[in-house]
């Protein structure tokens, strides 16, 4: 059974450690890019029932502090990845939708511009994860 996620739900993500990460959906993207979606941390820990809003936790990837990760949607789809709740985006988590990806710029699925090469750095990359970077880049995060 496929099930449907959308942006602002919450769902939960069991760790290796035996903790949970409680995440959020950023993007849900369909177009271009369907088989890829956006999420942040909102925290971690051995309880995963509490689902209140909270800000994103970062991760160090390369030389770059970032906040958002980009993995595929199957865990959501098939159940792996529990759909616990939904709260809207932030205004602030809203701006999270804007990424590059081969020199061009997105809101999500909306295509904005071509970015020139000194840009590049000042967004987020659609770079998709796989499921055991996803846990590398989950160990790594404080609260």
């Amino acid at each position: 059974m496929r099930k449907k996620y959308s942006e602002g739900d919450i769902f939960i993500i069991p760790m290796k450690d035996g903790r949970f990460a409680v995440c959020q959906v950023v993007c849900a993207l369909k177009g271009r890019f369907k088989k890829a979606f956006s999420f942040g941390v909102i925290r971690l820990g051995t309880d995963d029932t509490n689902v209140e809003d909270g800000d994103f936790l970062s991760y160090r990837y390369g030389n770059r502090q970032r906040n958002v990760i980009f993995t595929s949607p199957e865990n959501l789809r098939n159940g792996t990845w529990r759909i616990v709740g939904h709260i809207a985006l932030t205004p602030e988590k809203e701006e999270l939708k804007v990424f590059q990806c081969a020199g061009h710029l997105y809101r999500g699925d909306e295509y904005i511009r071509n970015l020139s090469q000194e840009e590049y750095g000042k967004f987020n990359a659609l770079g998709v994860a796989g499921f055991e970077l996803v846990q590398i880049h989950l160990s790594e995060m404080k609260q």
